[in-house]
């Protein structure tokens, strides 16, 4: 009850911050959604169990000025279990220096943790070829699905059962454009403890292909990265990459590298990913200082209101695959039911054996 209260409190919290502040701009004040979620789990070796997820998403985006635009969003997500289980949501082990979200991943019984966070809070101002952001903002970076290695600050785990925009950072941005093919993109975030990291990036459009070089200064760690994409009228190739050079002088690189293509509405993607030192995937596998992925998709819509994600992965290194089939049907203007599951095929060791299987139904409002 104690732990109830609490949610409901932080919520009423992030409503009055959010409120007067979106009023001061547009009529529409803001747009979400709630979700339900039950379904059934089965970590390793163990039986069949129960659990439910519930998620309220709130948002808004307004002109407070002609060149100033407030960005606002705040969540709460609460889940529960007969046994413990991974939050559905992304916890990050890095903390902003103004700490406005509060994860009880280790409560009590260890089967209903909940996140209470507001996302983002941000200012953002343009003028020509000048951007500034500053607040609590998430970033666009890389251009990969199923991981993006220059995602520097917060890149989710290609395993998230939630796979929404991450937890902002509280950072400064800036955006310049050169020339009208040439970007230059630098920002800076602030931890807790006093340090602070960053980013600088160019980006190189083309007709029909970008570049883009960038550096991270990190905590325990830098890192040289570029990103290549490319369109053609069938198919798009992604490749992406980062050699992460340790404090402790050790190096390692983490590349995706991927083809997409369109047919008759139906989205087919191949992505194949190299981790080099077991930390994309992280506490989801058993760790293995290197594994290689395959990573299958395909997106579309069946019929008008139905839509399904059905998507594959595979570690070249032997072991499970991992079947996550996605379905959803809007049957009104603003609900929506769902399907997803994450279905380990096969019982012999590799990357994915210590990953738990899941599935569950879903039922959305959207507002």
């Amino acid at each position: 009850m104690i732990r109830l209260k609490k949610l409901a409190s932080t919520l009423l919290g992030i409503f009055l911050f959010l409120t007067p502040c979106a009023w001061a701009g547009q009529d529409d004040i803001f747009s979400g959604k709630i979700s339900l979620e039950s379904g059934v789990q089965q970590g390793h070796g163990e039986g069949l169990s129960l659990y439910q997820f519930s998620r309220l998403l709130v948002e808004s985006h307004n002109e407070v000025l002609p060149s100033l635009t407030l960005g606002l969003s705040g969540e709460g997500d609460w889940q529960t279990s007969a046994v413990g289980m991974i939050p559905s949501w992304p916890v990050y082990s890095t903390k902003n220096l103004v700490n406005v979200e509060a994860d009880n991943q280790a409560s009590d019984n260890g089967t209903d943790p909940y996140s209470l966070r507001l996302s983002r809070a941000y200012l953002s101002w343009t003028s020509g070829p000048l951007e500034i952001k500053a607040g609590l903002s998430s970033f666009d970076w890389g251009s990969s699905y199923f991981y993006r290695p220059t995602d520097y600050f917060y890149p989710l785990s290609p395993l998230a059962w939630t796979r929404d925009q991450p937890l902002g950072s509280d950072a400064l941005q800036a955006s310049c454009f050169l020339f009208d093919f040439l970007s230059a993109e630098t920002a800076v975030r602030w931890l807790q403890g006093g340090t602070s990291e960053w980013v600088a990036r160019l980006v190189n459009k083309g007709i029909g292909i970008t570049v883009s070089p960038s550096f991270a200064d990190l905590s325990g760690r830098n890192g040289l990265g570029l990103e290549l994409n490319g369109t053609f009228p069938e198919f798009q190739v992604r490749l992406e990459g980062v050699d992460w050079m340790f404090v402790d002088g050790h190096a390692s690189v983490n590349w995706i590298a991927g083809i997409s293509t369109v047919h008759e509405g139906m989205k087919y993607t191949a992505e194949v990913l190299r981790d080099s030192n077991g930390e994309i995937l992280g506490n989801e596998t058993d760790r293995l200082p290197q594994a290689t992925y395959v990573f299958l998709s395909m997106t579309g819509s069946l019929w008008k209101e139905w839509k399904v994600s059905p998507a594959l992965v595979a570690p070249l290194e032997g072991g499970p695959v991992l079947f996550w089939p996605k379905l959803s049907w809007g049957f009104s203007q603003q609900w929506e039911a769902g399907f997803q599951a994450q279905l380990m095929l096969g019982n012999w060791k590799g990357p994915l054996d210590l990953y738990p299987g899941r599935a569950g139904l879903s039922l959305g409002y959207l507002f």
